[in-house]
């Protein structure tokens, strides 16, 4: 069990979560799925003045954790804490509007949707922030009959998170590279879209680097395809830049 202390060090919501919770309409029924330690439902509650949240998480012990934090900041009558595994948890006289999934892989989250069903239709908004495998995801979502409205790149002690807000709805693109980097993203102008795309070609030189050095045959095939969407994010650095 966490003592009292230690749950108030704890609970400043960093930027990542901050981000997330820019997404949530004022007023909104929340549900944030694997909670953690409940740090974004209690900033909903507390600065979003969002009626109610359902806290889920799949580990006991987290739950527990989640659970006495929200009661040592008197927010029970808010927020209910739940140990389930997922959507699951949650029925529609909830009144959920909003699904939150943050800082899972994105096949987890794809995993995630997929096994609420039919259920999942009935809640307004999916406010998404994976922590890998994010065209995976948004290429989920576009299958399930959902657009992609709202994304936003936000960067906490050096690493760069996609957030990804969808809504039922249709989208058009065409170019399948960009569902990789974001289509809300590409055409938008978030501050950090050049530094991530950047960040990205840093990544791929690196690689490429790496790959000349061990000159392995079987590595051949790697590098021309890495060489493809090297040049690929270079196009669209290029694109973007002559916006600015």
């Amino acid at each position: 069990m966490i003592d009292l202390m230690t749950i108030y060090s704890l609970f400043k919501p960093g930027l990542r979560l901050a981000t997330v919770a820019s997404f949530i309409p004022r007023g909104a029924v929340v549900a944030d799925i694997g909670t953690d330690h409940a740090y974004l439902p209690l900033y909903l509650v507390t600065k979003k003045s969002c009626p109610r949240v359902v806290a889920v998480e799949k580990s006991q012990n987290n739950c527990e954790n989640a659970r006495n934090i929200i009661c040592f900041y008197n927010q029970a009558h808010k927020i209910e804490a739940r140990c389930a595994d997922g959507l699951k948890a949650l029925q529609e006289r909830d009144g959920v509007e909003v699904i939150v999934i943050a800082g899972l892989g994105g096949k987890t989250i794809c995993q995630l949707l997929m096994a609420a069903g039919n259920s999942l239709d009935r809640y307004r908004r999916l406010v998404l922030q994976p922590m890998g495998d994010a065209s995976l995801l948004r290429r989920w979502l576009l299958s399930r009959g959902y657009a992609i409205i709202k994304e936003k790149l936000c960067q906490e002690r050096k690493r760069f998170y996609e957030v990804i807000v969808a809504e039922k709805g249709s989208m058009k693109f065409t170019d399948p590279f960009i569902l990789e980097l974001g289509p809300a993203l590409v055409s938008g102008s978030d501050p950090l879209l050049i530094p991530w795309l950047e960040h990205k070609i840093n990544r791929y030189d690196e690689i490429l680097q790496n790959l000349k050095i061990s000159a392995s045959k079987g590595n051949e095939g790697k590098r021309q395809f890495l060489q493809i969407r090297l040049k690929k994010l270079k196009d669209v650095l290029r694109d973007v830049s002559q916006r600015e």
